[in-house]
């Protein structure tokens, strides 16, 4: 360098050489501290010279000697090198000083950036001696520049409001989400304390604990309620960490929060549909056990009463099934309403699902007084629906059940109370029920048939028995009448009194049905083959089955199959059925009879009979109930009946059939008023197909 070619050149003192020798020790490590070595290109020689310290930058072996120009630029990194040479010669060209920033490649690969300044120096004529300058490795310099770009990035661009105070709790800077979320742009804010975005929701205590783990951990997250500029209160999430100096001393807060508002809407949402029915709005089965379990707790403290009251709606299937879901929803909302009208604030109203609801009264002193709140809800539940064109009803039955005399806990007062409700739907339908321990022995057994009953098609459990009806005029079977029997596996054969009505309950009628249906067919078939001819089959249909489209479809596919007259078939309804929707029954009925089925309608007279419905019907006998024609002989309105019934019948050119013909005097009775068929223990009890076709063979021989 300089002070290599000065010493080559001059004859000095030895005390002069010294201090220049000294000097350039003391440059050479000012340039050490300062990460800068020096070079100097001789122009003549081409000869490169480097300091210590630019050998140490470059990491080459001072022992290689000096580089030339050329040899420096291939050092120089490939995509750089052509404009590091560029500087150099424009440099040359103009006198003028230099300076470049380029990569260079060390000798393991490695990629150092280096700043380079340099500029030529001319002897008197203008030519130029040599070039000197510096070059510094500024790698770290660029590196950490290029990660507070990043953090400034990142900073100004997140999604989240960021705001960093000073050690006071000043506000230094915010961000651009800041100032979208909070309303506030930068200069408001700076010098502020954060507490002017406080909404005044969150306690002192909250806040001190805040700052106690900010300062003992350095960091502290949770939720606080803030309040915009323009006053709108939201929740936010908060994280706040601090940044300290060397001596541990806080020098600035960095808080990142959002706006959570989204979340604890969609949270509240979820909790309210885990807690209410979606249809009526009501608290759901979940809902009722919490709170159930609270208010027995409390009343267990206050030895207080609690009182369930278990509701279900009657006919509400038939409203569902007949006019379709969606009106059967509109009424679920209706009745949900009046329950909630007809309860004090403090009481629960739940809908457990379908049509079932409860309601629970709680700080309740007599049963009296859950008496009057159970006939309030009989009368309210009873009132007309309007639901869209249609007007509606259906009533309640209610089982009640009370806290500790029918139950200490919940489960148990639940299933008392239901069982209170089937009581109150045997009792007639449309009241209330209190509970007692009869009714729960009623409620297990009930349990234990529909449990059974469901697994009694797919074990072919069931039965037919026929009951011969008898033609009056001939004396021989004119019919039989198929009735249902239940193999039941424990109990024996069971009479369809013991399971039918829980059949019609929990929908079970509806395969049960199709299933007689199809067995009555096949033993008429067998008949036919056993040679006993001139006999019709008699089949009760249910509600349901007559509610299902698919009757006429059934009726037809098993006709086919076993190869039967249509007219060889007799469909009974009863006059509850047919009346429960006239019109659907009308179009029912027209088309069984035109397929050539032959309809009757059982048990006339204990309904409400619309003789205009009547005259409508596509009916070929009426069957005259057996309540009535056990009064022949004891009560003169019930032989009145007997005889205007078979007047009816005959003057709409009907058959008239009679049930439950025990005794020679009913039978002379009707024998003498014209009745055509008879039915009942007095020619036979019901029969097992092998004993039925024995009876038929002996009475048509």
């Amino acid at each position: 360098m300089i002070w290599r070619w000065l010493v080559d050149r001059l004859t000095l003192p030895a005390k002069l050489a010294g201090e220049l020798q000294r000097s350039r020790q003391q440059l050479q490590e000012i340039q050490r501290l300062a990460g800068i070595g020096s070079w100097e290109l001789d122009l003549e020689k081409n000869e490169l010279s480097w300091s210590d310290e630019l050998y140490r930058i470059f990491e080459i072996d001072p022992a290689l000697g000096p580089a030339d120009y050329e040899h420096f630029l291939q050092m120089v990194h490939e995509e750089d090198r052509e404009r590091v040479d560029q500087a150099y010669q424009a440099a040359l060209a103009t006198r003028q000083p230099y300076e470049v920033e380029h990569r260079m490649v060390m000798p393991d690969g490695r990629i150092k950036q280096i700043r380079e300044r340099g500029e030529t120096i001319y002897d008197e004529a203008g030519k130029p001696l040599r070039s000197i300058g510096t070059a510094q490795d500024i790698t770290d310099i660029r590196l950490l520049e290029s990660q507070m770009q990043l953090l400034g990035s990142a900073f100004h661009h997140s999604g989240e409001a960021i705001m960093i105070t000073d050690h006071n709790n000043r506000i230094l800077t915010v961000n651009a989400a800041f100032t979208m979320l909070t309303g506030y742009a930068q200069d408001e804010v700076v010098g502020q304390d954060p507490r002017i975005l406080s909404a005044g929701r969150t306690s002192r205590e909250d806040y001190k604990r805040m700052w106690a783990a900010i300062k003992e951990k350095s960091f502290w997250q949770g939720e606080i309620w803030d309040r915009r500029k323009d006053g709108g209160v939201y929740p936010k999430w908060l994280s706040v960490s601090v940044i300290r100096d060397d001596q541990g001393d806080i020098r600035y807060h960095v808080a990142h929060f959002t706006d959570v508002s989204t979340e604890r809407a969609t949270e509240a949402k979820i909790h309210y549909m885990a807690h209410h029915d979606m249809l009526t709005g009501l608290n759901n089965r979940f809902s009722l056990k919490d709170r159930l379990e609270h208010a027995l707790a409390v009343a267990r403290r206050e030895s207080a009463r609690v009182a369930l009251l278990f509701i279900d709606l009657d006919r509400f299937k038939v409203i569902n099934d007949t006019l379709g879901h969606h009106v059967g929803d509109e009424l679920l909302i209706h009745v949900s309403r009046r329950l909630r009208q007809c309860v004090r604030e403090s009481d629960l109203v739940a809908r457990l699902g379908g049509d079932e609801f409860v309601v629970m009264l709680s700080g309740i002193e007599h049963s009296s007084s859950v008496a009057m709140v159970a006939e309030k809800l009989v009368m309210r539940v009873a009132e007309p629906y309007p639901v869209g064109a249609h007007t509606l009803y259906t009533t309640p039955s209610i089982g009640i059940a009370i806290y500790p005399m029918d139950g200490e806990d919940g489960e148990t007062l639940m299933r008392n109370a239901d069982a209170a409700m089937y009581h109150a739907k045997s009792a007639g339908r449309n009241n209330f029920q209190f509970f007692d321990a009869k009714m729960n022995e009623a409620a297990v057994e009930r349990l234990g048939i529909e449990h059974a009953l469901r697994l009694a098609l797919g074990r072919d459990e069931f039965r037919l028995h026929f009951q011969p009806i008898i033609n009056l005029r001939t004396g021989k079977v004119s019919c039989v009448e198929a009735l249902i029997r239940w193999q039941h596996p424990e109990r024996g054969l069971l009479a369809p009194g013991m399971f039918i009505g829980v059949a019609e309950e929990t929908g079970l009628i509806q395969p049960i049905g199709d299933w007689v249906i199809w067995a009555a067919c096949r033993q008429l078939a067998a008949f036919r083959e056993a040679g006993l001819t001139g006999v019709k089959m008699a089949i009760n249909i249910s509600a349901i089955q007559m509610r299902n489209s698919d009757l006429s479809v059934l009726a037809r596919g098993v006709i086919e199959a076993y190869s039967l007259p249509p007219g060889d078939l007799v469909f009974e309804i009863t006059e509850s059925v047919a009346m429960e929707h006239p019109d659907e029954t009308v179009r029912v009925l027209d088309l069984l009879r035109d397929m050539g089925v032959s309809l009757a309608l059982d048990d006339f007279g204990t309904g409400y009979s619309s003789l205009s419905y009547l005259r409508m019907f596509a009916l070929d006998k009426l069957k005259l109930d057996r309540s009535f024609v056990e009064e022949i002989g004891q009560d003169v309105d019930g032989q009145v009946i007997c005889d205007a019934t078979i007047g009816l019948a005959h003057n709409l050119g009907l058959t008239l059939v009679a049930e439950g013909v025990e005794t020679e005097a009913q039978l002379d009775y009707l024998r003498a008023r014209g009745c055509d068929l008879v039915q009942g223990y007095l020619f036979s009890k019901p029969l097992p197909a092998e004993q039925v076709m024995d009876f038929i063979r002996q009475r048509n021989a």
